[in-house]
């Protein structure tokens, strides 16, 4: 019943992203506070206490998402690309993506050091990018098992 409920507390969590996320500047502050609320084992209704604006990383991590965004849809559906470019267009939006996503935490300074991104992080923004494409109301909650997925596995 414990995994359940954990479940049920990603996927609230998911739509407190999404609220929070509504104006795009503020998505880098709304995953850092989801991460945050998943890495301190704390309840899912501290997520707004925990949640601060930064506007400086907020900006920058809009536009680099709305880039990523516009990359892939240009190459999936307008450009006449040939595979091997679509899969490499692909493949690089999710490296910068999970690079993004697990910046996040670390605030303004800590966004300066790179780390490269985990392979599975990528992979969760593939399957998640897939999922929101196939079923467009994941939208709302897809946030939630990305910041668990952007989390480094805890032993225990």
């Amino acid at each position: 019943m414990r995994r359940l409920e954990e479940f049920a507390d990603v996927l609230l969590l998911g739509l407190f992203v999404f609220v929070a996320s509504l104006p795009l500047v503020t998505a880098f502050s709304a995953f850092g506070a989801a991460r945050e609320v998943l890495r301190g084992d704390l309840p899912v209704g501290r997520f707004w206490t925990v949640l601060r604006v930064q506007w400086v990383p907020g900006v920058l991590f809009g536009l680099g998402w709305a880039v990523l965004v516009l990359d892939v849809l240009l190459v999936v559906t307008v450009l006449p690309a040939p595979l091997p470019v679509r899969v490499a267009v692909l493949a690089a939006s999710a490296v910068a993506g999970a690079w993004m996503l697990s910046q996040t935490c670390l605030g303004w300074r800590g966004a300066l050091k790179f780390e490269a991104p985990r392979l599975m992080l990528m992979a969760a923004l593939v399957v998640a990018g897939v999922l929101v494409w196939a079923l467009p109301p994941l939208a709302l909650v897809i946030g939630g098992p990305l910041a668990l997925a952007a989390e480094p596995a805890r032993e225990g």
